[in-house]
């Protein structure tokens, strides 16, 4: 049997970018039987219905309407993905541009890709000023019968799509990735519609503008989705005047994220700001190869270990340094480390993270401890990390093994950040121990 295209398009009172989108649907060189278009109005209050019901002569078109209770673009393109009666999942965001040959070459990506989902080139998405010179020219283009016209033109240079330097890089295998999730960008993006209907689709606890589409690429690549990007397939996302702004919900929804994927590459995406992610990432997936992680001259004495009280380590950690000292909850820095304490100890609290981002009460540990770790995390990131340490728990100690020689790694830190305090609790072989502290002064360890 063949293969068909959904397109579900989300919108918003903006009928008349919509009517752009849908005139260069019309324009497929693709038979009408092979896709449908869905138009999943979230609420507006102008004269999107009358828009997006015009077409439906020249396509094979519904549209579906939801009670306006705020920005709810998930929910509305899971409208979309119920209605859906074909193969492949196709979603637009209202005033994109695609060429004619879209529909055709995305049913060729899928039969070539299967499992795979189709990333396109969309020129345009960082840019928001429609006042633009360059971007009243396009919008002038975008006015003629033939909309797509705009991908023909040189001018579009000017408009890159910010994800084009890593699909180059990655010569568009993003399984080469380490977050290949992070290019899921629902502007213009297809995934086989079973796969999709497996994952549960979006989540709709999203509301306000961002990142229900990064969650959702982040639950298919843990599923064992493959992505890759196609030039074959482009487009032009016109910009246009922002209704609200939207960093605050954004950051809102950021946080989201975090709370319900409470894993090292989440927190990592909400809390880094002047560091390449992937190579952050890549760092601790193989830092645990240059650390130690049994201490085993480190004694429960030194420590306290015998108090009552949760306790926690934060790094790379051996099962018997889990039971050696009595700790209750690992925060592993890679998805190795927490795969073998979940197997070894599992009455053990084990999460794959570092700890940037928690959502526990003050004071909730007794104790944490802080494996030399510490050593490969850039010190701004250094400086989140021991302040939310410091206010979790009673009481952080943080270990300091001599001659790591960590060369070979790219982020190395010898040094406590200023404004923390390391007091000398005791040396065991090549290991100090500390206790971490706030204070004004830099206090190098």
């Amino acid at each position: 049997m063949g293969m068909g295209v959904t397109v579900i398009i989300p919108t918003y009172n903006r009928s008349d970018l919509l009517e752009r989108t849908l005139v260069c649907l019309k324009h497929q060189e693709a038979d009408n039987s092979l896709f449908e278009v869905i138009v999943c109005d979230d609420g507006s209050s102008d004269d999107t219905k009358e828009v997006a019901c015009s077409f439906e002569s020249y396509l094979d078109l519904r549209y579906c309407y939801q009670k306006d209770l705020g920005f709810r673009a998930g929910t509305a393109r899971n409208m979309g993905l119920h209605l859906a009666q074909h193969e492949i999942c196709v979603y637009l965001d209202t005033g994109v541009l695609i060429g004619a040959d879209l529909i055709l070459n995305i049913i060729h990506f899928h039969n070539q890709h299967e499992g795979t989902i189709g990333l396109g080139t969309v020129h345009g998405m960082n840019q928001k000023d429609d006042q633009d010179p360059i971007a009243k020219y396009l919008q002038s283009i975008a006015l003629l019968e033939h909309p797509e016209a705009c991908l023909r033109n040189p001018i579009l240079k000017a408009y890159p799509d910010s994800r084009q330097t890593q699909f180059d890089f990655y010569e568009n295998d993003l399984d080469r990735s380490s977050a290949p999730w992070s290019f899921f960008w629902t502007s213009m993006v297809s995934v086989e519609t079973c796969v999709l209907r497996e994952i549960g689709g979006f989540d709709e606890s999203f509301h306000g503008w961002g990142h229900e589409d990064l969650e959702l690429g982040y639950r298919l690549w843990k599923a064992g989705v493959h992505f890759r990007a196609d030039p074959t397939l482009r487009a032009l996302h016109l910009p246009h005047e922002q209704f609200n702004p939207v960093q605050m919900t954004s950051r809102k929804n950021h946080l989201h994220f975090v709370r319900l994927h409470q894993e090292l590459p989440v927190e990592l995406s909400y809390v880094n700001e002047n560091f390449i992610y992937e190579m952050l990432l890549g760092q601790f997936e193989v830092a645990d190869q240059y650390l130690p992680q049994d201490y085993e001259h480190i004694e429960q004495g030194i420590l306290r270990s015998n108090e009552e009280g949760r306790r926690l380590a934060v790094g790379y950690v051996s099962p018997q340094f889990v039971t050696r000292l009595n700790i209750t909850d690992v925060f592993a820095c890679n998805q190795h480390n927490a795969e073998v304490i979940r197997a070894q100890r599992p009455s053990v609290h084990t999460a794959f993270k570092a700890g940037f981002v928690n959502f526990c009460e003050d004071d909730y540990y007794q104790t944490v401890i802080i494996t030399d770790a510490w050593k490969v995390i850039p010190i701004t990131l250094l400086i989140v990390l021991l302040d939310e340490m410091l206010r979790i728990a009673k009481r952080v100690y943080l270990l300091d093994t001599e001659g790591l020689h960590l060369e070979t790694l790219p982020i190395v830190g010898e040094q406590l950040p200023a404004g923390f305090h390391a007091e000398p609790i005791g040396h065991r072989e090549k290991t100090h121990v500390y206790g971490i502290s706030r204070q004004d002064m830099h206090s190098p360890v």
